[in-house]
């Protein structure tokens, strides 16, 4: 858990900087985080499938190996193309880490636990996220990028070593094997796994590889109706996905926990990605350096978030009031920073910013509990690659949607402040590139500019909170009833390894 989130904030922060300035291929730069993204996203429900009829430890050792053979293939790369194909194989192999591992400790605790439990692994990845950019950035500084990926298949062998010795499920041995299993139908597998995959590879490409007008975006979204018939078509054998089917027509608790999943997740990458250029223009008269802090308040913040709803759920085994209640905050804290109440720009705001990242991580522990409370035990395991997705879709439907409407609202306001003066496409042009290329244009044109950045991203950011309603209709509409598994039940279900 700590070597792939690790990896994945080293990533981040020097895939074009260092790893495709060094291949000379800085303009294909963005397929090194979209390979291994996608795939990570759209393997999920594999690895739910494969618990359910291989086993908890079966399906974990494959996901790390895979990793581990993934980071290895990047210590080897040397070109582009097969950097790629090696995330592609890291991807597949940490789709089911985290999945996993939350599941086993689903499948060990009591239902009123999890959340608390879960909590755990956040602070872990926590770890990853804090040491992976400084540190990972060392060593590549001190010997070579390649090196970074060695260190990780490393550690990833040593954990995999250390997993296959000791990871002994209790009740493997004394489950009767002639009792039925779930069956994993590849084809539902494959096809599913494309209908997931086409719309975020187009989200994706849209507006960041090639323009939203190109045929590739436009062709991706409309093979993702076939590939979704398809699977619909073949669930009608009986199978594993049937009852996943069955569960979301028939529970409409858990469509509104995924429909306050999208919306929360969606809003809050909204607000992350134009966080950045919001605090520029506010603070561009006197620069501020809590911008660079305004995203670490959040993410330090959100572990503690779990934790504390865990520890509430676990009193009060009542998750779904926990979610009214931090919906209410969420938007609260939303609507302020939309409407420019909260400044960003400002380190005063640091508690509000440590108090949004305490909510965001409270929904996890709640939506997902809540989730295990509206279905079978059975199908839990699907129910949280599910969610996994979800929370996947909606980061990239925020991103890409947000984005695209703060350009457009930028460019038409823009259009219409600036026409009619000296030069106003060269000025326009000049300020769609950044704002520190317009520094040295006039007063007047400045504030003029600035006030429609802000403008801009406030309006997107209004449209997010606008959303958010939709959250709240849905948690104030349904109601989940908390129950417990006692212990016969639990292991009732385990799996056979």
């Amino acid at each position: 858990m700590f070597t792939i989130n690790f990896d994945l904030l080293f990533l981040s922060t020097n895939y074009s900087k260092r790893i495709a300035s060094d291949l000379h291929r800085l303009s294909n730069a963005v397929w090194i985080i979209l390979v291994g993204s996608i795939t990570e996203t759209a393997s999920q429900p594999f690895y739910a499938y494969l618990s359910n009829v291989q086993g908890r430890r079966r399906a974990f050792l494959l996901a790390a190996s895979l990793t581990t053979i993934g980071f290895l293939l990047c210590s080897l790369s040397t070109n582009l193309v097969h950097l790629i194909l090696s995330r592609l194989v890291v991807g597949s192999g940490c789709a089911g880490l985290p999945l996993v591992v939350a599941i086993m400790v689903n499948d060990k605790v009591p239902l009123r636990d999890f959340a608390l439990w879960r909590s755990l692994l956040v602070f872990v990845q926590m770890a990853g996220d804090i040491s992976g950019g400084p540190l990972g950035s060392s060593i590549a500084d001190a010997f070579s990028w390649q090196t970074v990926f060695l260190i990780e298949t490393i550690v990833m062998l040593c954990g995999l070593a250390v997993a296959a010795c000791t990871l002994k499920l209790s009740g493997d041995q004394d489950q009767d094997r002639d009792s039925p299993k779930p069956q994993l139908d590849i084809w539902q597998s494959l096809l599913l796994f494309v209908t997931i995959a086409l719309p975020l590879f187009a989200l994706n490409l849209g507006g960041t590889v090639v323009p939203w007008s190109h045929p590739a975006p436009i062709a991706l979204f409309a093979c993702t109706p076939l590939a979704l018939g398809g699977l619909l078509l073949a669930s009608t054998r009986p199978s594993a996905t049937n009852s996943i089917l069955r569960a979301l027509v028939s529970q409409p608790a858990v469509l509104a926990v995924l429909a306050t999943t999208f919306f929360v997740v969606f809003a809050f990458n909204a607000l992350t990605y134009n966080m950045g250029v919001y605090i520029e223009a506010r603070s561009f008269d006197n620069p501020s350096g809590f911008g660079d802090w305004a995203l670490s308040c959040i993410f330090l913040s959100r572990p503690f978030g779990t934790s504390l709803a865990g520890l509430f759920i676990r009193q009060y085994r009542s998750p779904w009031t926990l979610l009214r209640c931090n919906m209410a905050i969420y938007f609260i804290l939303y609507l302020l920073i939309s409407t420019g109440i909260i400044p960003l720009e400002k380190p005063a705001t640091a508690p509000c910013l440590l108090l949004l990242g305490l909510s965001l991580g409270a929904f996890e522990s709640c939506l997902i509990v809540s989730l295990f409370a509206a279905v079978e035990k059975k199908d839990q395991a699907s129910f949280l690659a599910l969610f996994n997705v979800v929370v996947a879709f909606a980061g990239d439907v925020g991103v890409g949607v947000s984005l695209a409407m703060t350009g457009n609202f930028i460019r038409q306001g823009l259009y219409r402040k600036l026409v009619g003066i000296p030069n106003y496409e060269e000025v326009i042009s000049k300020a769609l590139e950044s704002l520190e290329s317009v520094r040295d244009l006039p007063s007047a044109e400045q504030a003029k500019i600035i006030a429609v950045y802000v403008n801009s991203i406030e309006k997107v950011f209004a449209i997010s909170c606008a959303t958010l309603l939709m959250s709240i209709v849905a948690t104030m509409s349904q109601h989940v009833v908390y129950r417990d598994e006692d212990n016969s039940d639990r292991d009732e279900h385990e799996n056979i390894d």
